[in-house]
């Protein structure tokens, strides 16, 4: 004997509503639909359910007992049902991320932060790299998501834009004034210091460099963002950064800087993965977070 769960609950409607015409209306059914739900349920238990009177439809004691017990059963397989549905939702897996150190520190807490509370069950990394080793990591499919700048002209990794922001020229403490603007070519025209070339923020200024026909002059490259501005601290020369990578120093007095102008230095930041590997549903749904983020983040 198998019980179906439609025709139990036409027949709960029936108990409950003692006419078929009102449990067909209540149960969306027409009443023939209904009535050969009632009928094969009989057959199927073998035993009548109701005695059908003039009035209406009135339950058995056999009817009485099945309605008994029915109702909690299909109230437990109801939430069976949505238990099991939820648990489908539930993102589970590992995922990391790679952001460069001039992002900050508050954008990948947040991130963390937010994702965690969401997708407890999710095992994540957050890492901090220079752009080209970030790139590098996507490509080799070692890295899930990362942050990158423009450009990136890989066909292996993918991108979107999350925002846009200005660089400044930073020197040393008293080296600009508050307020304090320099052209672009001016600030070609001293000596700076620069990632290697294989990072986003060296090849983005050697290609405004190019299109102004002017040269870069590097005589010293360092890969690590607290060196850089060290050394630019030290005197060693200046470091084209966004605002956000040196604003401690700055209110600190240890750099000062100024507004690049004619033309603007503005550059995209990018969401990044790996074009040649299928994303995961917890790197889908990092990459959800990290989206809203970056919606809350002002252009630098």
């Amino acid at each position: 004997m198998s019980l179906d769960t439609h025709r139990l609950r036409s027949f709960l409607h029936v108990v409950e509503l003692g006419s078929l015409s009102a449990a067909a209306r209540r149960a969306h059914l027409s009443q023939p639909a209904l009535s050969r739900h009632v009928q094969q349920l009989e057959a199927d238990m073998g035993v009548a359910l109701f005695e059908r009177t003039g009035r209406g439809m009135r339950v058995t004691d056999a009817g009485a007992l099945l309605a008994e017990r029915a109702r909690p059963l299909l109230t437990q397989l109801e939430q069976l049902a949505s238990e099991v549905a939820a648990q489908a939702e539930v993102v589970t897996g590992s995922v990391s991320l790679a952001v460069p150190p001039s992002v900050g520190m508050a954008l990948p807490a947040d991130v963390i932060e937010v994702f965690r509370e969401a997708h407890p069950q999710v095992a994540l990394r957050v890492v901090v790299a220079l752009s080209g080793a970030i790139h590098d990591a996507l490509v080799r499919g070692s890295l899930d998501l990362g942050i990158l700048y423009q450009p990136v002209r890989s066909p292996a990794v993918r991108t979107e834009a999350l925002w846009r922001e200005s660089l400044w020229c930073v020197g040393g403490p008293g080296e600009f004034e508050a307020g304090s603007a320099l052209r672009l070519r001016a600030v070609l025209g001293e000596p700076l210091i620069l990632p290697a070339p294989r990072h986003g923020l060296r090849a983005f200024v050697e290609g405004h460099a190019a299109r102004l026909g002017a040269g870069v002059d590097v005589p010293v490259e360092a890969d690590s963002l607290q060196l850089l501005l060290e050394l630019v601290r030290r005197g060693a020369g200046r470091t084209l950064l966004p605002a956000r990578a040196f604003a401690d120093e700055l209110a600190a007095g240890r750099l000062s800087a100024a507004r690049v102008t004619h033309p603007a230095l503005e550059r995209k930041t990018l969401l990044a993965w790996s074009a040649e590997r299928h994303m995961s549903r917890a790197g889908r749904a990092l990459a959800e977070v990290v989206r809203g983020r970056a919606r809350r983040r002002k252009t630098g």
